[in-house]
């Protein structure tokens, strides 16, 4: 349906016009609804009457016509979309960015960039020179006639879609959800494949790789030039569909081609590893992790002149004859909101540094194709669409009695963060029910919300730059009866964590698992975690150090540690809970000896772990913890947040649900 409609109209009079639009062809900008009642998200039921009063005996021909209805126009707003997504990867370049390649790189140039294609701009001298883009000039253009600028129109949109606020990216159903449903692999493989035949074009030539890549990219080729061809929709509508399967068919096949050219490419070179083609298949997926980040590698591919085979024959031309006259890298990029209490649009605004090689910051200097915008790019600038109607909200976090201020987008994205962490559990085989939801719920949103706002009080700018960077320490203790899922969920919950973080905040961060067991006699434990000279391999705090940034990571990445088997506090027992939360207290925070409250020797912190939030600790035990190894364990920074939750095992209606869950899967 479209939203334009009157409101007038029954649904089916609405159903019948569409219908009748989507047989003369859909225009691209176009938005479209399902049609649907208050009460629930079915095609609403017709009326019994016609408009000029008669009955209608038979309702089934008209309901499957309104069912047909909405299936055409889902089907042509797919088609839409895809025809859209691989128009954006693989058309030239609007020519009005492609004319910033010959340019000087320097900030008043860049811009200019965005001046000329319709945005309000504004230079930032202090306290880092940068480039201020107004996010009310990205709904309504500034300076350009939109009606006679169809070239600068065009290159506008790129950038809409560059920096995440085009309407096609408003919905999840929209564009970047047609891209991560197929098409990004598609495009990851081609740009990999691109890639291997800059740097080893002897050994992609080989007859045995050249059997692997031809039929697809051959038969890719053609389904893309067919999907991004005008008569793609106004042609015949079963050719079209049979594109798309195709493009469908073409993306299932990605793993296998993957994995037949890296095994094919080493048994042709025995010097390349495997680790080696897999990391570098996994940067360029990173780097094109979402639509908004793969217009930007393009964008900046093209106007630095990184790649000029990209960019057609008369670009790359140009870029030959011309000398290198630097690069716009982005090093950081900011979103300063409305003030706290009072919505003010024209305020509101994307501050954009580039990489600047004499400078001596503590961000260091990016290379080219670094940078990464946050895969939540769009709900958080979309977040202050929500600020209208509600500037902000406070909370009292578990750890502090202080109010802070959250952004809306950020209040969206972690709560999509959450439940994106319950559905990778139910994937992995693992149920959480409404009670444990209900404790671990509130912990997840509060550590998630401290790695996005990097420590920041939410009225300060946000960090748009790919990352997580938490803050708050999240640890639990999971207490219950034998085989009621508390190792099963600390084996699951690491992955399901991993995978929030990387759809929402950063792709490229990992999450490592180190496990150690409580359970077994206090010398051997006090031995394993004793502090030695150079911290070497056989200290438990080494391993734990060391699984943060292994040598196969790109950067740091987080730790959960489990710490299993807590045993119970029976005075005499070998081991013994207090004299176990005890020795954790010292050696965590890099003390030797006996236990001893007060403050720690000021060397010591270099020594632990206890301030480092990138380290999540989940105890699992069969007893209580009693409030005296309570009180000795939250005398460390990483373990003053530990929420001690009973872990029951599913039954009743739970247990129902959970089969009904997983049999839908």
């Amino acid at each position: 349906m479209l939203v334009n409609a009157p409101t007038a109209d029954r649904p089916t009079k609405r159903i019948k016009a569409t219908i009748a639009t989507v047989d003369a062809g859909i225009d691209a900008s176009a938005t479209y609804a399902v049609v649907s009642s208050a009460e629930t998200s079915r095609v609403s039921s017709p009326s019994t009457e016609t408009d000029d009063g008669a009955a209608i005996v038979d309702d089934a021909p008209l309901n499957a016509t309104v069912a047909t209805g909405v299936a055409t126009i889902h089907n042509q707003k797919q088609k839409i979309l895809i025809q859209t997504c691989l128009g954006l990867l693989t058309s030239a370049l609007p020519q009005t960015l492609v004319s910033f390649q010959s340019k000087s790189k320097d900030l008043s140039t860049f811009k200019e960039l965005w001046t000329a294609h319709g945005f309000r701009t504004s230079m930032v001298t202090s306290p880092k020179p940068a480039v201020s883009v107004y996010l009310e000039s990205c709904i309504n253009p500034s300076g350009i006639d939109v009606s006679k600028s169809s070239d600068v129109i065009e290159g506008r949109n790129y950038l809409l879609y560059l920096l995440g606020m085009h309407p096609n990216q408003k919905d999840e159903s929209d564009v970047e959800e047609t891209y991560q449903s197929g098409i990004k692999s598609v495009y990851c493989l081609l740009q990999f494949c691109k890639k291997l035949r800059s740097v080893r074009e002897s050994d992609m030539q080989d007859p045995r790789i050249v059997e692997i890549l031809k039929d697809w990219e051959t038969g890719l080729s053609t389904c893309m030039n067919a999907v991004i061809s005008p008569s793609f929709l106004d042609g015949n509508k079963a050719h079209a569909d049979i594109h798309v399967t195709n493009l469908r068919t073409f993306a299932s096949n990605v793993p296998e081609i993957l994995s037949n050219l890296i095994s094919t490419l080493m048994t042709i070179d025995h010097s390349l590893h495997k680790e080696q083609l897999i990391h570098e298949y996994d940067r360029i997926e990173y780097r094109n992790c979402t639509l908004a980040n793969a217009c930007l590698q393009r964008v900046m591919s093209c106007v630095n002149d990184v790649d000029p085979s990209s960019l057609g024959n008369a670009a790359a031309t140009a870029s030959n004859s011309k000398k290198n006259r630097g690069e716009w890298i982005f090093q950081q990029v900011y979103f300063k909101a409305s003030p706290p209490g009072k919505y003010l649009p024209k305020y509101e605004r994307i501050t954009i540094h580039l990489n600047d090689p004499s400078s001596e910051g503590e961000e260091g200097v990016l290379a080219s194709g670094q940078f990464i915008f946050l895969p939540s790019l769009t709900q958080v600038l979309r977040g202050a669409e929500m600020m209208s109607t509600s500037t902000s909200r406070e909370i009292t976090t578990s750890s502090s009695t202080s109010k802070k201020l959250i952004n809306a987008g950020v209040r969206s994205v972690v709560g999509k963060m959450v439940q994106t962490t319950w559905d990778s559990l139910l994937r992995h085989g693992y149920y959480v029910d409404e009670e444990r939801k209900k404790h671990l719920g509130p912990l997840l949103e509060e550590f998630y919300e401290s790695g996005l706002l990097g420590g920041r009080d939410a009225s300060m700018p946000i960090l748009l730059n790919a990352h997580f960077n938490p803050t708050y320490a999240l640890s639990l203790y999971l207490h219950g009866t034998a085989g009621a899922g508390k190792s099963s969920l600390v084996r699951n919950i690491f992955p399901a964590i991993n995978a929030s973080i990387a759809a929402y905040a950063d792709p490229e961060l990992l999450v490592r698992f180190v496990k150690q067991n409580l359970n077994k006699p206090f010398q051997t434990l006090r031995l394993e975690l004793d502090l030695r000279p150079n911290n070497n391999d056989y200290s438990v705090m080494s391993i734990i150090q060391g699984r943060r940034m292994t040598l196969t990571q790109s950067k740091p990445g987080l730790v959960l540690v489990a710490l299993e088997e807590m045993p119970s506090d029976v005075t005499g027992a070998d081991p013994n809970q207090s004299e176990v939360a005890k020795l954790l207290s010292m050696r965590f925070s890099g003390r030797k000896g006996e236990f001893k409250d007060g403050a720690a020797p000021r060397n010591s912190e270099k020594r632990g772990i206890s301030g480092d939030a990138t380290i999540i600790t989940v105890f699992t035990s069969n007893y209580d913890l009693e409030p005296h190894c309570l009180e000795a364990l939250q005398s460390l920074d990483m373990f003053k947040n530990l929420s001690v939750i009973k872990v029951a095992p599913v039954a009743g209606e739970d247990r129902e649900a959970f089969a009904l869950s997983y049999l839908k899967q």
